[in-house]
């Protein structure tokens, strides 16, 4: 966390609004915090998961313009300003999605690679991220307040809590999306791991959760085949590379139901073949 912690102080922009949500945390956040005086606005609740933790900070938050970071990401130092030029130079613009840096471990090398050869803007970007086609981190989306506060990330969901809660942002607004990092997220081999327990749990709850909720009035159902397809193969993918083949399996089998063509996916079947052996 203090590396996320000084990627805020360190920014190029400095008329910032630090909020720490210690979700019952056990690495001595409050402890850490401090150490900043009163440079960082900080909220303890009792262990309630992520989705309520970004909520009490939706509610506490009382700028024009919100972000996230979780804590073992953190921001390049022009993160902010190149984000918001771009939301105060376009007044239709709503939310700015970016590219972010991969890295693995403490000691692994930086990378990108953009899913996208130039920049854009869409009403529609909501329509790419549940079907996989948008290059997606929480820390790397600025978005209007107003339009931040309108919704939540909903509490209970094992899984994908942020792109429920971003699908909503993606429809109510027109979003800018740039190839430019501003964020670096962090990978460990153990939260890899813990990744796959989740997997493991979770499904295609988020398909329904997104799909089914009355938010939409039923604009998102001509996706549920496709979306439901792209989870299952999703799911699949992670739980082969995981070893989990025979569950695996059942998830590439729950995709071609779901969208027969999916058969097609030449590197999926593959793999549903060598799982069988």
């Amino acid at each position: 966390m203090p590396v996320a912690l000084e990627s805020c102080l360190q920014q190029t922009y400095k008329n910032l609004e630090i909020i720490v949500v210690d979700d019952g945390s056990t690495d001595n956040t409050g402890e850490i915090v401090k150490q900043y005086g009163g440079k960082v606005f900080y909220i303890y609740q009792d262990n309630s998961g992520v989705s309520a933790a970004r909520n009490k900070g939706l509610e506490y938050a009382k700028g024009d313009f919100i972000g996230f970071l979780d804590a073992d990401d953190y921001l390049t130092e022009d993160s902010i300003s190149t984000r918001l030029d771009i939301l105060m130079k376009n007044a239709h613009i709503g939310a700015v999605l970016t590219e972010t840096y991969s890295k693995r471990g403490i000691e692994g090398a930086l990378s990108c690679q953009p899913r996208f050869k130039s920049e854009r803007t869409s009403g529609k970007f909501y329509e790419d991220l549940v079907l996989g086609r948008l290059p997606f981190a929480t820390c790397a989306i600025l978005m209007k307040g107003a339009i931040a506060k309108q919704h939540r990330f909903p509490v209970g969901l094992s899984n994908g809590e942020d792109v429920a809660y971003f699908c909503k942002v993606f429809f109510s607004t027109t979003v800018y999306y740039t190839q430019k990092p501003t964020a670096v997220t962090l990978w460990h081999e153990d939260s890899l791991r813990h990744n796959i327990e989740e997997l493991k749990k979770q499904d295609i709850e988020l398909v329904k959760t997104i799909l089914n909720d009355p938010f939409y009035k039923g604009a998102l159902e001509y996706l549920r085949k496709d979306f439901i397809s792209r989870r299952c193969l999703e799911l699949f993918r992670k739980l082969y590379l995981a070893g989990e083949k025979r569950l695996a399996r059942s998830y590439f089998i729950k995709a071609v139901i779901a969208k027969p063509v999916s058969i097609f996916k030449i590197d999926y079947l593959v793999k549903f073949i060598k799982s069988l052996i």
